[in-house]
Order: C-alpha cells, then structure tokens, then sequence
C-alpha cells in the first residue's frame, strides 16, 4: 500500500502481542471445485483485489457480501486476494470480525455461488497466531498443484523515518481445464514503502520464479495478478521496472483493452496519470479506511494505478474494469454506483483462452 501506517504492519502486530492472548481456531474441510462452463466457452473470468487487513469488523462484514455479489453476477472463477487476515487471538477477531478473512469469504461465497470455490492461502508477514497476512486465492476451478515462495525481504519505511524488513510472497495454482490444458495463475504482494531497487529486485524474483515454474510444469495459459505496489505515473524508474514484466512477454490487460476498444491511452503509464483520479485508479479512490488510519487520522492516499492483471500467450482479453471503485470526499465521486469494499479497487478481467 502506499500509506504510511499501512506499511509498518510489524509495529501493529507488536501492540496486539502486548495487548492480547489467543486461542486457536479449528478449520473447516475443503470443498472439491470445478468450473465446466469454461471448457464449454472457454472464457475465463478473473477478479484481484488487496483485501484491507485491519478493516473494522463492520467493513468487513458488509464487504464479504458485496464482493460475492459481484462474483456471482459476474461469474468470477477465480479471485486473487492480498492482505487476507489470520489470527488466533480472541480480542482480535472480535474488533476485526474474522479469525481468516479468505475462509469467511469463501463461506459466504459458497452460500451463494452455484459453484463451489476451493481456498489456498500463503502466508506472508506477521506474527504466527497473533496476526498475520497472507496471499489467498479463490477458485472454482479444481486445483491440481499449489506452492508458493517468498521474494527478497526489502526495508520498508514505516513511520518518519523508521524501515522495517516486511516479508512478501508470491503464489501459484495450477489449474486443468478440459479442451484446454493447464491454466497457472499468480497472484502476488510486493513491498509498498520500499526503494524503486528494492522493488525492482522482488520484480525480478517473481519472474524468475515464473520462469523456473514454466519450464518445469509449462501452463498453455499464463496469469499473472496482485498488488504491484507500482505506480507509473511516479517516472522512469518506475516504468523500467514495469518493462521487465512486460518484456518477459506478458500484457497489461486492463491498459491493453482500453487501448484496443477506446483507443483512449498511448501508454499505461496515462492511466491515473500523476495522481489525478479517475476511473483507472486502484488507490486512494475509495472511502474505505482501516483502523490504524482511523486513530491516528491519516488522509486518504493520493490516486494510483498500482494493481494489475497480465495475461502471456495468444488469449484475449474479451473485457476488463476497475470495480469497487465509488471515489471519496477528496475525489469525489467517479463510479457512484460501485461499493467500497476496500481501500483498494479491484480489476475485473474476462478472458477467452485459445486452444
């Protein structure tokens, strides 16, 4: 994220300790998912979104049934979550409203989808049962291989002045699709606060990773999702770092399809361009804050286009949005119709994989 108290998740995480014991939780089974109207059609339907770690239970609760409302009128088969929340500590749920953010989610979406989805998590920072985030992905389409790893740990600036080594992962799930073969879907978190290097070098790790992934278990179909943290409008550096990924042969697709249908945008970087809102912007376009900004009355982050999906090999890109994305009393409102569910908008993409 690109806010100040956002980012020093680690001094949070040390109150709690202080403040609160816990106790562990039992998980409930996993549920078998599948996804055959994509082998009839052969569209899939994606949806990214960092979820708010510290939202107020309130938020949360109001959030859960807001985001599964979109995914079923959309017919979402897969969702890349970021800063899903973990605890075991009974105080904490209660102020939070969940003891794993990702598991509720998919119960309440299991409640309502026709279509069962399966939940894979990976953890990425924190403190082991007391608070911890994690990258979680939601799919109805069966998982057949999950693994993850960590990027390189770079210094993240928490508060005037103070950096923190904060841990961010990457995970995939490799799914079949029947007349179509395997469908690899990465979602990932990387550092916020952070030197344009250091995110240059978690940039150049994912896509090593990627590289060592498809050369042992080679996907047809390649996306590549998450919370970049990666702001073009910010300049050359920035935009360098963006090039790696797609020299790597991947595709922006939400700047590939307003290019392609509007013909509205030269480059990605104009999308947000240089802090101005619009309906682009991933960050800073909601009203939606957590509870350390809340208390200590941080402002609303400056709009960003910082979340991404990328696509790799001849499929389409059929449509693709920014969601959840209504603006605030600094922007006012862009998309009034949408709900806030996060301090992050989502992107929404449909794509038609090829044969």
């Amino acid at each position: 994220m690109i806010r100040s108290f956002r980012n020093h998740l680690a001094i949070t995480m040390l109150a709690l300790v202080l403040l609160f014991s816990g106790c562990a939780s039992k998980r409930p089974q996993e549920l078998s998912a599948a996804c055959p109207d994509i082998a009839k059609t052969g569209q899939l339907n994606v949806l990214t979104l960092n979820t708010l770690y510290d939202a107020p239970a309130a938020v949360r609760t109001k959030s859960w049934a807001d985001i599964t409302q979109f995914a079923v009128s959309n017919n979402v088969h897969v969702l890349l979550l970021q800063e899903a929340l973990l605890t075991d500590v009974d105080q904490i749920q209660r102020l939070l409203g969940t003891s794993d953010s990702a598991r509720d989610l998919q119960r309440i979406l299991n409640e309502r989808s026709p279509e069962p989805y399966e939940l894979r998590e990976a953890w990425e920072t924190g403190v082991p049962l007391v608070l911890t985030t994690a990258n979680a992905k939601l799919s109805r389409c069966k998982i057949t291989r999950h693994f993850s790893t960590f990027l390189p740990i770079e210094s993240e600036e928490a508060f005037e002045g103070i950096e923190l080594k904060i841990t961010r992962n990457v995970q995939v799930a490799q799914m079949n699709i029947p007349g179509y073969g395997n469908l690899h879907v990465y979602n990932m978190h990387l550092c916020a606060a952070c030197s344009v290097e250091g995110l240059r070098q978690q940039m150049d790790a994912l896509l090593a990773f990627v590289q060592q992934v498809e050369a042992k278990l080679q996907g047809n179909h390649v996306v590549l999702g998450g919370d970049l943290n990666l702001d073009l409008a910010k300049g050359a550096a920035e935009q360098a770092a963006y090039e790696t990924v797609t020299r790597a042969g991947f595709r922006d697709v939400y700047a590939e399809y307003r290019r392609t249908q509007f013909g509205e945008t030269p480059t990605p970087q104009a999308l947000c361009w240089n802090g101005v809102p619009d309906i682009h912007c991933t960050a800073g376009v909601s009203p939606v804050q957590g509870l350390i900004d809340k208390q200590t009355g941080a402002a609303l982050p400056r709009p960003a286009r910082i979340d991404y999906l990328f696509l790799r090999g001849a499929d389409s890109v059929q449509t693709s949005r920014v969601v959840f994305n209504p603006g605030n009393a600094a922007t006012g409102p862009l998309n009034p119709d949408e709900s806030a569910v996060s301090d992050h908008s989502g992107v929404f993409a449909q794509i038609m994989l090829g044969r």
